[in-house]
């Protein structure tokens, strides 16, 4: 992953929890359900990620 990449994941999913608490402290419960589950998405996708890149960093290299 870049680091552009990275920073834009980062910064969306700021915003996403920043719309879903101002939602969830208005009570405004419809859109506070639509940001949680964009924000719900984006952090699946980051785990999804981040399980990948360490199951290929501990693969242990074979030697011949």
């Amino acid at each position: 992953m870049t680091i552009k990449r990275f920073l834009l994941m980062a910064l969306v999913c700021a915003f996403e929890t920043y719309f879903f608490n101002e939602c969830i402290l208005d009570g405004d419960y419809f859109f506070a359900i639509f940001w949680g589950l964009l924000l719900l998405r984006d952090i699946q996708r980051v785990y999804t990620l981040d399980k990948l890149l360490q199951t290929l960093t501990s693969t242990p290299k074979k030697k011949d």
